[in-house]
Order: structure tokens, then C-alpha cells, then sequence
């Protein structure tokens, strides 16, 4: 599952199921927004194929920091994809090198990542798909530290509450010099509560264990804003 909303820099596309496209697409996910709690939306979401969040494309700001030759640009070693969904991004960078766990609540995207691994051919890395809470990593088995973490659109749909064990979590799977790379929300509602982080609540989520290194600021669908972070494990 993404733990919290999900957004992408692609748009999106269907990979079956349900008649998806469009403004029915649209209608029937805010429907469904509004009458589940997020844990059951996700899940039934996924079961339906009611997902246009999970575009099937790995995001540019996650290919810059695999492939590109900036300073964002991390070495292969172990990563963990919090809020997998169905995959896409846990075979992407299994496929350059990567050792990958990717963690997500919702048993139908887990079950769908799986199946993706299945059919993905030879990898030049490996990856593992695991069901469980991104808020109570202990009690999953992860192994060694990781030298990449990826969020993309899990952090910004946690309870107030819930972001400081995510944040423990994190710093404690996480290898120093760590690359965090996560996609969020600004302050916006979602299914009438609030949702979304500044670029200053990111940053004290996670001080001092992580540093902003960069932030891209950007708008995603119906004009919420939203930010690209780079985060450095410190120690």
C-alpha cells in the first residue's frame, strides 16, 4: 500500500481491472475517500483496480538518483521502498543493481508486486516484498541497514502522531550517509482531515538523525502543492 496518499510526476495509467479512465476514475476514488478509513480505502482500491496514483512509472527524481550524474546520485546497495503499492519502483531499482525490501499495508498491492517480480525477467539486484506497517518497522524482518530509503506519498497521509515512530523507524533501518528520498504533499485535506507537511515540518520530522540536502517544490493534481526532498542520514 502507500501507507498515506500516493501522487507521481507521471500521470496516470491503468494496468487493468475496472473502467478507470477519467472523471469517473476520479469520482469513484473521492467517493471512496469519503466513506472508508484509509487502511480499507487502499485495500479495496487495490483489489478494484480503482488506482490512478500507481501510474506503473518510476518517477524522473528517483531515475536521477539511480542513473543520473548529479550529486543526488546514490551507488547500489540496499534499499527499502516504503508504501511499495504493486512494485514499480522496487523492480526499477532491483533491475540497476539494488537489494530491495519494499513495505506496504495493503495485501492486494503486495500480492501485485509479487506477481510483478514474477514476470520481470533476470535482475541485476533482488527484491522482496513484505506486508506490514510503516510505522512499526521493528517488527518486520528488513535486514541490514539500508543505504536508500524512497517514500513516495506514504509520509504525507500519516496522523501527526504516527510521523515520529516513522521517523525512529527510518533512522534506525537506515545506513550512515543514507539517501532518503521522498515525494510529500504541502498542508492540504484529505477526506476532511488534515494532511501534508511544510518543508520545515520535514525537516524537524527528522532532525537530527537526517539533514535537508535539497527540496524541489512542485504542484501535483487539483493544485496541491507538493516537494521533492533529498535527506542525508547523519552519523
Amino acid at each position: 500500500m502507500e501507507q498515506g496518499e500516493r501522487a507521481q510526476s507521471a500521470r496516470a495509467v491503468s494496468d487493468g481491472g475496472l473502467d478507470t479512465g477519467g472523471w469517473q476514475r476520479e469520482r469513484i476514488v473521492d467517493a471512496l475517500r469519503r466513506v472508508v478509513s484509509p487502511r480499507w480505502f487502499f485495500t479495496l482500491a487495490y483489489w478494484r483496480g480503482i488506482k490512478p496514483w500507481d501510474t506503473g512509472i518510476t518517477p524522473p527524481e528517483l531515475v536521477r538518483t539511480v542513473e543520473g550524474n548529479g550529486p543526488e546520485r546514490a551507488a547500489p546497495g540496499r534499499a527499502l521502498d516504503l508504501g511499495c503499492g504493486t512494485g514499480t519502483n522496487g523492480v526499477y531499482l532491483a533491475r540497476h543493481g539494488w537489494e530491495v525490501v519494499g513495505v506496504d499495508f495493503a495485501s492486494p498491492a503486495v500480492a501485485r508486486a509479487r506477481e510483478r517480480v514474477a514476470h520481470a525477467g533476470t535482475l541485476a539486484g533482488r527484491v522482496r516484498f513484505l506486508r506490514g506497517d510503516v510505522t512499526r518497522l521493528a517488527r518486520l524482518d528488513l535486514g541490514p541497514p539500508f543505504d536508500l530509503i524512497f517514500d513516495l506519498g506514504c509520509l504525507h497521509g500519516l496522523a501527526p502522531e504516527d510521523r515520529s515512530r516513522y521517523a525512529a523507524g527510518l533512522a534506525s533501518v537506515s545506513a550512515p550517509g543514507a539517501c532518503f528520498l521522498l515525494y510529500a504533499f504541502g498542508p492540504t485535506r484529505i477526506r476532511g482531515r488534515s494532511a501534508g507537511l511544510t518543508s520545515e515540518e520535514v525537516g524537524a520530522v527528522f532532525a537530527p538523525a537526517w539533514v535537508v540536502e535539497r527540496v524541489e517544490h512542485g504542484v501535483d493534481r487539483g493544485d496541491r502543492t507538493s516537494a521533492w526532498y533529498w535527506l542525508r542520514r547523519v552519523g
